[in-house]
Formats: C-alpha cells, structure tokens, sequence
C-alpha cells in the first residue's frame, strides 16, 4: 500500500547532482525562492494513444547522504518541473504518472498528468519521511510491472533515478528484469557510473554526472514523458534522443 509522507527537510548541502538555485543566488529570508526556469523543450501533444510514465526514485545513503550523488533531493526538483511542464499541455485526460520509491512508502498511484490533478502527483517527489534508504531495486520494480498490467491500452515507460549500486539478493536477475519491462525503459544513473558490467541495450541510459548544468536531470525526465507524444522537442545539445521509443529509427 502506498502511503502519504510529509515532506523532508533538505541537509543545507551544495548538490553534485545540480546546484542548488537558493545557495546560488542568497539572499535576505523572505518566504521559499522560486525554482528557477529550465529549459526543457516543447511537449507536442497527446497522442492517440494515452501513456503512463512510472518514476522509481532512489533515496539510498549512496544517493542521499552528505557525499552522496544528491543529498539536497534536486532529483525530485527538477523532476517536478518536468511533470509540470507535459501537465500543463495534456489535454486528453488520460496519459497517467505514478511516483514510487525503493522503499515502497510515500508513492503516488498512477495520477492522470493534468494541470489540475498534478500537485497531487507531486506529494510524491520529496524524501519519504518513513523510508528505510533501501538500495533494493526488487521491490519497486515489481511494483512498477502490475501498475502497466493494470493498463495495458496505454504506452509504458518506467524511469529509473538511482547511481544502480544495489544491494538486491540477485542484482543480476533484476537487471534483466528491468530490461523486460512491458514498454521503455530509462535509467537515468545518478552520479554517472552505473552498475558493474552495465546495463542491457534495451535499457535508454543517461548517465547524470557531477559537473553536469542545472537542469540535466529534469530534461532526462522531460524526455521519457514526452517520448510518445506527437511533435515533442527536446532542449538540449544536438545528438540523438537517448530516450525515443524501441524500435524508431
């Protein structure tokens, strides 16, 4: 069952993932500073058929301890304005998001990615309150499969946010679970290294390194929200899209 979590309050740590927008432009204390505007690209439109993009986020120690890939959780900020970004241009009402993480508590059920519906997608992209810091993939994963077998008419995608250094009883068979999922598969790897060996060819890789710009990692996201819809572009450098759907050319 996935249960609610009130929010986490972030260690005052500059993050390796993206710097932080309040320590880089300090100022007096005058209420929360505004996220600043990354830019991302255009989200098309809804295609004909609807999708359903599941995020699976790691709150390990190795992600979220003081010399950790992201100790100030900018992976759920910039997560945020990606999902912001496609709800505000959804118009058919039925392309979904869901929020889980390791630990299986504080997730979001599968949500229609609306304008009106998305703050409550949203309570799922902060640290859980309750969470274990769980380095198990298995768990979730699992989790993520019946989700898409509950809709099969839609185009799935799972996101993965993890630096994949897992601790599951057979990482190996988990892997290529990961690679079989129902639909597309991104893993979006913390810190840039990945897991020993690599990953499968099926799985969409973007490595997300320290010295990588704000913004990074929200266009990572931005890029497997928008990976089905029509006329979708991507901001970033020119190079081929690491997140288009198998089998396109």
């Amino acid at each position: 069952m996935i249960r609610p979590s009130p929010l986490l309050p972030s260690a005052l740590l500059a993050s390796p993932i993206a710097p932080s927008w309040l320590f880089r432009h300090p100022g007096p204390a005058r209420g929360p500073s505004p996220e600043p505007r990354l830019l991302l690209g255009d989200p098309g439109r809804c295609g004909e058929q609807p999708t359903l993009v599941v995020t699976v986020f790691d709150d390990s120690g190795s992600v979220t301890s003081p010399a950790g890939a992201d100790p100030v959780a900018n992976r759920y900020q910039e997560a945020r304005q990606a999902l912001r970004a496609v709800a505000r241009r959804c118009r058919c009402g039925q392309c979904l998001g869901s929020v889980l993480h390791f630990d299986l508590v504080a997730g979001v059920a599968p949500t229609p990615l609306t304008k009106r519906l998305v703050p409550g997608l949203e309570a799922g992209l902060r640290p859980p309150a309750d969470g274990m810091g769980c380095s198990v993939l298995g768990p979730s994963l699992a989790e993520a499969y019946e989700i898409a077998k509950r809709y099969p008419e839609h185009l799935s995608t799972l996101v993965v946010l993890s630096d994949f250094d897992l601790f599951d009883p057979d990482v190996g068979e988990v892997l290529t679970r990961l690679a079989a999922f129902p639909g597309d598969v991104h893993a979006v790897v913390l810190g840039g290294r990945g897991p020993d060996g690599g990953l499968d060819p099926r799985i969409q890789v973007t490595p997300i390194r320290r010295d990588d710009p704000p913004g990074a990692l929200a266009r990572a996201v931005f890029a497997s929200l928008t990976a089905h819809r029509v006329g979708r572009r991507l901001a970033g450098p020119k190079g081929p899209d690491p997140t288009r759907p198998r089998g396109d050319p």
